[in-house]
């Protein structure tokens, strides 16, 4: 098991996920009884070799998938039994996600993606956006308020991700190869950026990333290796 401290508080605590993908040739394990438990504010990297399931054991921390065989509880809350509606809002107040393709809407500017995490929710229209506006200051984004999406650099379009995965205040952050598509100028900044919202926030950080530098910024890391994940070093 990849552990937290023991008396810590447990934010996230996942046991014995299993997940399975079935062909008309063959069943593929994916997971095979990963374990998992992170206190507020603690940051892994999950590493390991590509196509052996890590995003997909990330995409199960964030309820975005479900586990064949498993328990996973979110902030004291086990999640086997939510409903869709449920797990939605789970998600919307409790977790942010950060992929490698940003996933950002072209039409919209850099403020209305940012706040559509707010507007889902229900918040007022003003409230949102003065939240969103808190946050892409905050990430170095806010002389680029009003550009739309696809007049930004892939960096910037990258800090708008973010600034989205992080305006509803979640306590954990889930980051997929966040910097995967980014040069090595802006990958930096963006690492220096995650570190940096972690000791502000004190939001707690799974990041799934073959970028070493990355990974040293993490407090711990895990290699996930024959579907379970053993810590390293």
């Amino acid at each position: 098991m990849v552990d937290a401290d023991a008396t810590a508080e447990i934010l996230i605590e996942a046991r014995g996920l299993v997940k399975r993908f079935e062909t008309a040739q063959s069943r593929i394990t994916i997971l095979d009884g990963a374990d998992l438990r992170l206190a507020p504010g603690e940051t892994l990297a999950v590493v390991g070799a590509s196509g052996i399931g890590k995003s997909t054991l990330l995409h199960i921390l964030g309820t975005l998938d479900r586990p064949d065989a498993g328990r996973l509880r979110i902030a004291g809350r086990g999640v086997e039994g939510l409903r869709s509606e449920a797990l939605a809002r789970l998600r919307n107040e409790k977790i942010g996600f950060v992929f490698q393709f940003h996933h950002l809407l072209p039409e919209f500017d850099a403020l209305e993606n940012a706040m559509m995490p707010c507007l889902i929710h229900g918040m007022a229209r003003p409230r949102a956006a003065a939240a969103a506006e808190e946050i892409l200051t905050r990430v170095g984004l806010g002389h680029r308020l009003r550009h739309r999406v696809v007049d930004l650099s892939g960096g910037e379009q990258q800090r708008v991700a973010l600034a989205r995965a992080l305006v509803m205040n979640p306590p954990l952050l889930l980051a997929d190869e966040p910097t995967g598509n980014l040069d090595k100028r802006n990958s930096q900044q963006v690492h220096e950026l995650l570190a940096q919202l972690n000791a502000d926030l004190k939001m707690a950080m799974v990041v799934v990333t073959h970028n070493p530098e990355l990974a040293a910024l993490m407090a711990r890391r895990a290699t996930l290796v024959d579907g379970r994940l053993t810590p390293t070093e």
